[in-house]
């Protein structure tokens, strides 16, 4: 990477670099250049598109619907500061 154009981005991001820094930023951004190559190089023509490389894979279980003893909703409701019924009362967020 040229020192121009170093320069040229600094300038797009408004970000200002010091003079002593920009060839410390030049080696940095050219080691990221340089792995960017390198991403390029390998043939990947035979392989398998693939989503997750260990070959586990999520188990899902039908959600069923079950009802929450009233002692146990009673419990959670008490620790709320505000309720109305059987609901927690929170202050509106979002207004209309």
């Amino acid at each position: 990477m040229l020192r121009e154009e170093l320069e040229t981005i600094a300038f797009l991001a408004k970000i200002e670099i010091k003079e002593n820094e920009k060839e410390k930023y030049l080696k940095d951004v050219g080691k990221i250049v340089d792995y960017i190559e390198f991403l390029q190089d390998p043939d990947t023509t035979n392989l398998k598109p693939t989503t997750h490389v260990t070959g586990l894979r999520n188990v899902w279980r039908e959600d069923v619907v079950k009802a929450c003893p009233k002692e146990i909703i009673d419990m959670m409701l008490d620790s709320s500061p505000e309720k109305e019924e059987s609901f927690y009362k929170v202050k509106k967020v979002i207004s209309d």
